[in-house]
């Protein structure tokens, strides 16, 4: 290389960094007041003298350290609520640890446990589901039913030991399914044992089925009251049938009916079937349990008394004392 040549590289090796020097201090300064005002494209205070820049939404804020508004969001800390914020119901179920924790530097406060119901009753207003049960005929050519009159009781029942604390299942509510008529004898059953499995299911701690009765001679009348005793609570199933006969004979003479006392039945002995006692719903049933027959619609007396909304209310009134009674017994033993 000549010496005339390399005295030309020497110096334009000297004027680029003295250029880049100057450059990297001219960028330190912030490019001067009227670079800096320029490249400034927050808005201006509309109260300032001189006219300001409009933004066009597509300027960003370059001066060195600066953030954008959603950063300086995130790293803002925020002020403690003094709660617990619930969790998003989009978040639950989601995989993830959903649980919440205290924001109190003890813990965790105890919250009130929901009150203890005082027992589970399983209530079964028998038939319906396309059986009507017993049918009473009335003059003018009116009928009511049985599954009508048992839904009734229970509904009645259920209510008012909702109100003293129980836990209540009915086996059906409403009329329920089935073809219009009565049952083929094998739904018939098979809608019994699934009655019972209700009782299990729910884990009772009495079974009441409730009734009303029907008879080929009209002359028949009065309440009675069906259990199994050939049961691992035969003794308890006769102590329930005793005080639910009772109540139903209290309720009728408070409405002023005197019809016979029918009395208690035990299952196996009244059908001489050999100590087996037929009706599915007090055998099968694993919880103390007894099956009511509040009057004969077949009977033109009783039937006048089933109809009446008075009857049942009463029934109700004293059922509930009964039963009640009779748990605050068992919880006696029990302890």
């Amino acid at each position: 290389m000549s010496r005339w040549a390399y005295g030309v590289l020497v110096t334009a090796m000297v004027l680029w960094s003295a250029m880049t020097v100057v450059a990297g201090w001219y960028a330190l300064r912030g490019g001067g007041d009227d670079a800096s005002a320029a490249a400034d494209t927050r808005p201006s205070d509309p109260e300032a003298p001189g006219d300001a820049p409009a933004l066009t939404g597509r300027e960003i804020i370059t001066r060195p350290g600066a953030r954008s508004p959603e950063a300086a969001a995130e790293a803002t800390p925020r002020p403690a609520t003094g709660r617990i914020e619930p969790v998003p119901a989009y978040a639950l179920g989601a995989g993830g640890d959903t649980r919440v924790r205290s924001l109190d530097v003890e813990g965790p406060r105890p919250q009130e446990a929901a009150p203890r119901a005082k027992g589970v009753v399983v209530l079964d207003p028998g038939h319906g589901r396309g059986d009507p049960g017993a049918v009473a005929h009335f003059d003018d050519g009116s009928y009511y039913t049985e599954a009508e009159s048992n839904l009734t009781n229970a509904e009645m029942l259920r209510d008012r030991l909702v109100a003293m604390g129980y836990d209540v299942y009915l086996t059906r509510e409403g009329a329920g399914r089935g073809p219009g008529g009565p049952l083929p004898r094998q739904f018939i059953v098979s809608d019994l044992f699934a009655r019972v499995a209700l009782a299990r299911a729910v884990e009772a701690d009495v079974y009441l089925a409730l009734h009303g009765n029907g008879a080929t001679v009209g002359s028949i009348s009065g309440p009675e009251t069906w259990y199994c005793g050939k049961h691992e609570e035969g003794a308890a199933n006769e102590r329930l049938a005793t005080v639910v006969q009772q109540a139903m004979v209290d309720a009728l003479h408070e409405y002023g009916y005197d019809p016979p006392d029918r009395g208690i039945k035990e299952d196996a002995s009244a059908h001489h079937s050999g100590g087996f006692c037929q009706f599915v719903v007090t055998r099968e049933t694993p919880v103390p349990a007894a099956l009511l027959e509040f009057l004969f619609l077949s009977n033109a007396a009783d039937a006048q008394v089933l109809i009446d909304p008075r009857a049942h209310e009463l029934l109700a009134d004293h059922l509930v004392r009964a039963l009640d009674e009779f748990m605050q017994e068992r919880g006696a033993e029990g302890d």
